[in-house]
Parts: structure tokens; sequence; C-alpha cells
């Protein structure tokens, strides 16, 4: 890690070291924006491999579309221009989600180079029993606005069908950066618990975990942590988005209020459903979000940006 005093600032450095790397590895696109042209004026033989992390102008999209507001629309255009300009000046992008394969392909003429970013997951070893398991569990930072708007319209449209059919089934919200609007959400089936130490905690003494996302890009950390500890998953089409889950088989995909009923009821009452769901999602995690995946992708994008030749 490069730091004050010994540089003072990036451009610092790349003045004096950036000739130094034959690839260069970016992180969002308003980084890429200032560090970019210092990359190409002082290396310009190195290769860039730019990761997104998300497409931000979709998610601007897709949460002006929920809220209707023309001023957040506006914004994802402006977004939109701003991130195409960085794609279009980099050797490879790395983008996690294949859906967004797609709309770069598009929005790029096919020009961009564009291969799926690794993501590994560490499996917890051992993963507490069904028995003792009570309620739902939602977990997301709430400084990243889907979450809010997800869970508030969760407790709205969703949780009041719940708690009639299936009785006392609280719904624990937990997270960093929690509002005085996610707290005043509280009642006896809704809990909001704000941030905690260890994920676990957010997952194990619970039943299903929810992610009733509305807008939002990329893929969720949130919906792999909790497949990892064994804890099956409703979700909504966006939050699924890109992880290659199968909805009935690894997780539950709900896109109406009926739909998020339906499946939270089996999921609480089917005992063998729960335990098949929750076995088939680490299956699946294990194979295809595991190191050994993770480092044939990698290895891909060095391929692509003509920095490492498999052997024949």
């Amino acid at each position: 890690m490069i730091h004050a005093p010994f540089f003072l600032s990036p451009c610092d450095y790349l003045e004096k070291h950036a000739a130094d790397f034959d690839a260069v590895y970016l992180t969002r696109y308003h980084v890429a924006q200032d560090i970019l042209p210092l990359i190409r004026q002082h290396a310009p033989h190195a290769r860039v491999l730019f990761n997104n992390a998300d497409l931000h102008f979709l998610r601007e999209l897709r949460r002006a579309r929920s809220t209707q507001d023309p001023a957040l629309l506006e914004q994802a255009h402006h977004t939109r221009r701003q991130e195409l300009e960085v794609i279009s000046q980099v050797d490879v992008v790395l983008s996690y989600n294949t859906a967004e394969h797609a709309v770069i392909e598009a929005c790029s003429d096919t020009k961009a180079r564009i291969v799926t970013c690794p993501w590994v997951v560490d499996l917890p070893p051992d993963v507490p029993p069904l028995a003792g398991r009570h309620g739902l569990s939602f977990l997301g930072s709430f400084r990243h606005h889907p979450n809010a708007e997800g869970i508030t319209w969760f407790i709205r449209e969703v949780l009041p069908a719940v708690t009639a059919a299936l009785g006392d089934c609280p719904l624990a919200i937990y997270g960093a950066d929690m509002t005085d609007n996610i707290r005043a959400l509280a009642s006896d089936q809704v809990r909001p618990q704000g941030y905690v130490a260890a994920l676990a905690q957010a997952f194990d003494p619970h039943r299903v975990f929810v992610a009733p996302l509305l807008s939002g890009a990329g893929l969720k950390g949130k919906v792999l942590a909790a497949l990892s500890h064994g804890l099956p998953c409703v979700l909504s089409p966006i939050a699924a988005e890109g992880i290659g889950l199968r909805s009935g088989h690894d997780c539950f995909i709900a896109e109406t209020p009926q739909d998020w009923l339906r499946a939270l009821t089996r999921l609480s009452t089917e005992d063998d459903l729960w335990m098949q769901i929750a076995h088939n999602a680490r299956a699946y995690l294990r194979d295809s979000y595991s190191f050994a995946a993770g480092r044939a992708r990698m290895r891909r994008a060095f391929e692509a940006a003509d920095l490492f030749q498999s052997q024949a």
C-alpha cells in the first residue's frame, strides 16, 4: 500500500513508478477518470484492467424508474456518459454480472472487451441446524439506497401478509449506518438491530434471508454471504441477478407480494425443503465461487489483456 508521507498523491507516485508495471487494475469509474490519464501518460504500454464493481448508471436508472424522479433519470444519463467514456479507454472490463455484460456490450457497440470478474466465497465449515432458528433476516449497509428502499417496501407490502399467515415471524434488520427512518419501522414483528461484528450473527439465528431489492446493480455480496452460511434466501430478481441461482432449487425468486408470501410460507413450514435448498445453495457456491474458479477467471482476464497465454 502506497501512502503519505512517502508519496503525497497518486500523481506523485505514478510519475515515478508507473513505468514499472505491465498491468494496472482500476476499480470504479470515478477513480479511473482521475488515474487513467496518468497511467496512459507515464506507462503507455501498460494494460489497464477496469473493474467497475457495478454498473453505476444501471443502478441509477433503476432507482429513477422505481421513484419516477426525472432528476434521477438525468443523473443516470450523465453517469452513463462518464462510465462509457472510461470503458472506451481501457483494455479489459471486468464485470461480475452477466446482465451487465450485455448492457456494456450493447452500449459500447460490442467494442468493449468484457470478462467475468472473480468473486471468491469462503464457506463456513459448519452450519447450525434448523432447530432453534426463527424468523427472517435482512442485512445491508444503509448508506446504499437500494437497501433502505427494498426493506421498507417489504415491511409495508409483504410482511403483514406473512404475519397473518404464519403468526410470529419477526424480521431482524442488520447493517451499518442504520438511519432513523429504518429504526422508526420497529414493531413487534420488525426488529432493527444495526451493525454486527460477525456475519454469523445476522444469519445463524434465522430461518430465511430476504433481499427484496427494487433497484441496484452488480453482484449482491449479502446474498452470497447468506447462502454460504446455509441460510435459504428469497430474493427479488434484481437481488438474484447475475449469481446464477435457480428458483426452487437453491433459492426462491419472488416478484409480487403473493410470490413472496408463497416462498416464505414454504421455507418457514417445510423442513425438508429448507434443508434441501440450503444444501443445494452451498454446493453451487462451492463449485462456482471457489478460489480455483476465481483464479481461472482472473487468468482469462489476463489473457484478454494479452498479458498471459495458456499452454496449448
